[in-house]
């Protein structure tokens, strides 16, 4: 079942595109009921073609059509978007904000009206149906409003309704966690190639152990833990890597690692 609502995106980039992309392959949304708008015209440009969806360098015709207005824009142009836009916002209108580290409540105190604001935080595997994204309402958002917007992501992958004081260790896990694992993926490959494998081979391979890991933790919906001790056996090869890392306090890196990550997105609220 389709979704006849009208969506306006202001800032179209990577994640936004991902979004986008999700939307229509799932079927939710038809092109005709997408508009975008971004500083970068070329950008526009590329996307009308791309999807065949329609641009808008002026806000104000994007805003005046819109149903939901999504926020993709950089943290650091939010108060001077927000202060364009807050008297051409209609009251029942949805935002949803997908900007890292720009609160609810912040959107709230800048807009005019008692907008329903909608944070949420997906992540890049939208473009392939698989995002995990954490969602929190404002002050002023129906249950209609939520379910809506739950629905809308729901096209795109799982959904999780949370806190908003869980969103900093959200964008640590999931925001910027695919980023790790292909990171961890680049070097499986490149350490392949330099025990020997060819280029093309240890990619394929490195690319398949990663999907075929994930896809296993999908559906045997068996913890990490089980499935890690199921790979090992005693005195085995699996078994003689892991402990490797264990020697290197690998965990330690990762937590390390993370709560950057959670910093950073801390840094980026005030």
């Amino acid at each position: 079942m389709g979704m006849s609502k009208k969506l306006f995106f202001i800032g179209s980039g990577n994640m936004a595109q991902a979004i986008i992309s999700g939307f229509l392959k799932s079927k939710l949304v038809v092109r005709e009921n997408i508009i975008c708008n971004d500083i970068v015209k070329g950008r526009l440009l590329e996307l009308q073609q791309r999807f065949g969806i329609s641009i808008s360098e002026d806000k104000n015709k994007g805003i005046s059509c819109a149903d939901i207005i999504i926020l993709s824009i950089k943290p650091q142009n939010m108060i001077e978007l927000l202060s364009e836009i807050k008297g051409l916002i209609k009251e029942g209108i949805i935002i949803i904000s997908i900007v890292a580290g720009i609160t609810t409540k912040f959107i709230e105190n800048n807009v005019q009206n008692r907008n329903a604001i909608i944070r949420a935080m997906p992540n890049t595997s939208a473009l392939v149906l698989s995002s995990a994204t954490a969602l929190c309402k404002g002050r002023f958002v129906s249950d209609a409003q939520l379910e809506e917007t739950k629905y809308l992501f729901s096209a795109i992958g799982k959904v999780k309704v949370l806190d908003e004081v869980k969103f900093d260790a959200v964008t640590a896990l999931s925001g910027s966690g695919t980023g790790y694992i292909f990171y961890f993926c680049e070097l499986m490959q490149k350490t392949a190639e330099k025990l020997g494998l060819d280029e093309e081979t240890a990619r394929e391979f490195a690319v398949q152990t990663v999907y075929g890991s994930g896809r296993m933790l999908y559906i045997t919906n068996e913890s990490p833990e089980i499935l890690k001790e199921k790979v090992k056996s005693p005195n085995g090869t699996t078994e003689a890597a892991l402990k490797y890392f264990e020697s290197k306090n690998f965990s330690d890196i990762v937590y390390g690692a993370m709560e950057r990550a959670m910093k950073r997105s801390k840094e980026l609220s005030k």
